[in-house]
């Protein structure tokens, strides 16, 4: 049995929202440690690197209220390598809706070999996923041939803490969307679908509100403008990568899959947003 503790992200003036999810975990038993968010521009010393230049000037391609989530999520990582009592860190946000399972969901990853350095828990995917099999009642454990963003929920282990709190150099994207490559980081990104956590249940994140960005709230260019794209290299990386995690055929796969997702969905609106399995062996 692995140990995981329970963070709980949030701002100090957020009271309201710490009761929301005090609520919640209580109800299932789980207990929690509230975690200070970082406020905007206000980072630790030694994360000032990956925000700030040699002459102090601020990463021009980030708000403040980014800054500060970005900064908040890997301060955790680092007090999670830090103790020596818990062997991995749930990472969560503080506008979430809990799954009446959610706790069970929890249990059942403690019980896991730690092969793994990320799982996301309230993340539906958007392009197919290779499924390893049920890890809880209706829920299965899965790889992504593409990582949805977002990170309200998620467990991470100590090897990945130790990978994602290396020095990166100045930021240039939100968290959620470096998070997404993977292959950037070199970390084995899992997921559980259907995801047993909801997140961005409020209108507006109140941290991003720093930065002028409601969640939820952006229009389809905005949300293109901030999106990472990459070049040729980048996308050779990716490729190399899902083809070593989901193998040459599930690979094919996914291609296949995400067409037929995109015809589904010109066809049927209402599907967008449900993942296409990929059948497979179990994982472990």
């Amino acid at each position: 049995m692995i140990r995981i503790g329970l963070a709980l992200i949030n701002l100090d003036r957020d009271t309201a929202r710490l009761a929301h999810m005090a609520g919640q975990l209580d109800a299932q038993s789980l207990a929690f440690e509230r975690f200070p968010a970082v406020y905007g521009l206000a980072v630790p010393d030694w994360l000032k690197p990956w925000f700030f230049d040699a002459e102090g000037r601020v990463t021009p391609t980030l708000k403040p209220g980014e800054i500060g989530v970005y900064a908040s999520h890997i301060s955790l990582h680092k007090a999670l390598l830090d103790r020596d009592d818990i062997d991995a860190l749930l990472v969560m946000e503080d506008d979430l809706e809990l799954a009446p399972d959610f706790a069970a969901v929890i249990t059942a990853l403690e019980a896991m070999p730690v092969d793994w350095d990320i799982i996301k828990l309230s993340n539906p995917p958007k392009a197919p996923y290779l499924d390893h099999g049920e890890i809880a009642p209706g829920r299965a454990l899965v790889t992504y041939s593409r990582v949805p963003n977002n990170l309200g929920a998620y467990v991470i282990s100590r090897s990945g803490a130790a990978k994602t709190t290396r020095l990166r150099g100045l930021r240039v994207w939100a968290i959620d969307e470096d998070m997404r490559r993977p292959w950037d980081w070199e970390i084995e990104t899992l997921g559980i679908v259907p995801p047993p956590a909801r997140a961005n249940i409020f209108e507006t994140s109140s941290i991003d509100a720093m930065g002028e960005r409601a969640l939820g709230k952006e229009s389809t260019l905005q949300k293109l403008a901030r999106r990472r794209w990459g070049g040729p290299v980048d996308w050779l990386r990716q490729i190399r990568w899902q083809i070593r995690h989901l193998g040459a055929w599930g690979y094919l796969g996914t291609i296949l899959r995400t067409i037929l997702k995109s015809l589904i969905k010109r066809m049927t609106p209402a599907s967008a947003g449900a993942g296409l399995r990929i059948p497979g062996a179990r994982r472990r």
